[in-house]
């Protein structure tokens, strides 16, 4: 009878166990899973961080062509929109390189309201200086409110032990710290201004705006556009003019459409008050880097200013990546 009862324990003991491996199997299949999923999750984050830095290299080697376009510059003398790194598709729409692409644009605002991409760098010299326009000049911005404009002027100057400083604009947001601004405003204004340049406008790059701002009367900045344009007025084909010194902007623009007395005397003024050129020195290039089909992009910024003569240097101002 003790013998019989003895089996039956044994049996039972069995069973336990059987259950005490099942669980434990259970709890390993469990861990396991646990730790394929950790080791996955942890390889698609490696995987999209490198593709990550790879996207930031590829904007940085659209940065570094749009330097050699720059370089390239085959009318040193004269800077305009027929030049390689105003507008090229071919050298900066999403070229490929390395398994990813880099592309070089902007967003172009101006002339009454167009609004186009362009293949490009960012002429800063077709814009006003915040930190050299005067008030007349200011306040003829698009959506520029007088009292706007004054508090520009006076954030330009600071009281510094009784005395009179100017006070420059370290960066174009600085503006949303005057007095007054909105952002409405600022983004209205953000197209036409820089805090780079010598304060001189390029008469072959002005936008609309700029021109109007400068005080040229609406008949002349049509005539001036048109001139530029040639006469399928599109910008950036093989019939657009091009001012080529100042001294003959007149004696071009007159062969091409004559002029008032008036619209002549508002561009000599300009010329003679030292406030147009025809060339550019300083350029803003946005560039990105795409790679996994456009799903992982990153971005860079940079200002340079591009000297004169033999060096032909390039000298970074500004640098932002995103």
């Amino acid at each position: 009878m003790a013998s019989k009862r003895k089996r039956i324990n044994v049996k039972a003991d069995d069973g336990s166990i059987v259950i005490l491996v099942l669980w434990i199997l259970a709890i390993l299949a469990l861990l396991g899973l646990g730790i394929g999923f950790a080791t996955s999750l942890d390889q698609r984050l490696v995987s999209y961080q490198r593709d990550r830095l790879t996207a930031l290299y590829l904007a940085k080697a659209g940065y570094v062509r749009a330097l050699a376009e720059l370089r390239r510059d085959p009318t040193p003398q004269v800077d305009s929109f027929l030049d390689p790194w105003a507008h090229s598709p071919e050298a900066f729409r999403e070229a490929a390189l390395g398994g990813g692409s880099f592309t070089v644009s902007y967003r172009l605002r101006g002339d009454g309201g167009s609004d186009g991409l362009v293949y490009g760098v960012v002429d800063e010299d077709r814009k006003i200086n915040l930190n050299t326009a005067p008030k007349a000049v200011l306040i003829m911005l698009p959506g520029m409110p007088e009292e706007i404009a004054d508090s520009i002027a006076d954030w330009r100057k600071q009281r510094a032990l009784g005395e009179r400083r100017d006070r420059a604009f370290k960066v174009l947001e600085e503006l949303l710290l005057v007095e007054g601004m909105t952002d409405e405003v600022f983004q209205a204004l953000r197209p036409f201004v820089t805090i780079y340049t010598d304060g001189k406008v390029n008469l072959n790059t002005a936008p609309r705006e700029v021109l109007k701002a400068l005080g040229m009367g609406e008949g002349l900045v049509n005539k001036l556009l048109r001139f530029r344009s040639g006469r399928d007025d599109i910008r950036g084909t093989e019939d657009d003019q091009i001012f080529t010194t100042l001294a003959s902007a007149g004696f071009q623009l007159n062969a091409f459409d004559s002029l008032t007395p008036q619209e002549a005397a508002q561009l000599t003024n300009l010329i003679v008050q030292n406030r147009l050129k025809v060339t550019s020195s300083f350029f803003r290039i946005y560039a990105s880097g795409r790679v996994r089909d456009g799903k992982i992009i990153r971005s860079v910024e940079g200002v340079v200013q591009r000297g004169t003569g033999p060096s032909d240097s390039l000298v970074l101002l500004a640098w932002h990546e995103y």
